[in-house]
């Protein structure tokens, strides 16, 4: 009778040794050593499954976009990727809702997780289609008769302090695509393609000009955007 007694207790033990053990080897480390965590944010990650999770994901399609686009585009992602922890390591520390910075921060590490699964990676010619960065979002159509329409809108990635927004139309010429419209006020938006990514210059009407007129005090539409599906 005692053997009876004992074998299922031990057989329960040991298959809730083996479930932990199950569920232990499914967890996912983050992309950096915790023993190193230094911000805030870090220390959120290492102490959440989720995020560490999210950031497991996030730095591996980083390093396969990284791998995949030209050296150029590459360097701009990097520097793309150094805003995005410095808006997510912000906003733990000063989340908009102070209650809640675990939530904040894995609001922003799913949009940008879902923005680098949105990369495209393959060879993209000309101007038509998306193209993104981590301020915002540029949309090219090509029309039947050869004129490419333009609709940019960005905002400042952790505040929202100022924002963009211009719709403009122009004619490609080889690798440079110059837009303006009645909304522009005298502004050009020049796009030229380098690499597998998309620049955009803002050129002024002139000496002393203030701020492009679709954005708001201290916006901007320039910089590079990486193409997206």
């Amino acid at each position: 009778m005692l053997t009876k007694t004992i074998l299922p207790a031990a057989c329960a033990a040991v298959l809730c040794a083996l479930s932990l053990s199950a569920a232990a080897a499914t967890e996912v480390s983050p992309s950096f050593d915790c023993a190193k965590a230094r911000t805030g944010a870090e220390k959120a990650i290492c102490a959440n499954p989720q995020l560490a999770a999210l950031d497991a994901s996030i730095a591996k399609r980083y390093n396969e976009a990284r791998k995949s686009l030209d050296s150029a585009t590459a360097e701009a992602l990097l520097r793309d990727q150094r805003d995005f922890t410095k808006v997510r390591d912000d906003a733990f520390e000063k989340p908009f809702d102070k209650n809640k910075p675990v939530e904040e921060i894995a609001t922003r590490m799913k949009h940008r997780d879902a923005f680098l699964a949105s990369l495209d990676l393959g060879e993209r010619k000309g101007f038509t289609g998306r193209w993104r960065n981590i301020s915002g979002e540029i949309t090219l159509w090509k029309k039947p008769d050869g004129d490419i329409l333009y609709e940019g809108s960005a905002d400042q990635p952790r505040t929202g302090s100022w924002s963009c927004n211009v719709e403009a139309s122009g004619k490609a010429k080889g690798e440079r695509l110059q837009v303006k419209s009645v909304d522009t006020k005298g502004w050009v938006l020049n796009q030229k393609r380098q690499g597998d990514g998309l620049v955009v210059e803002e050129q002024p009407p002139g000496a002393g000009a203030s701020g492009p007129p679709y954005c708001g005090a201290n916006g901007t539409l320039a910089g590079m955007y990486f193409p997206i599906r």
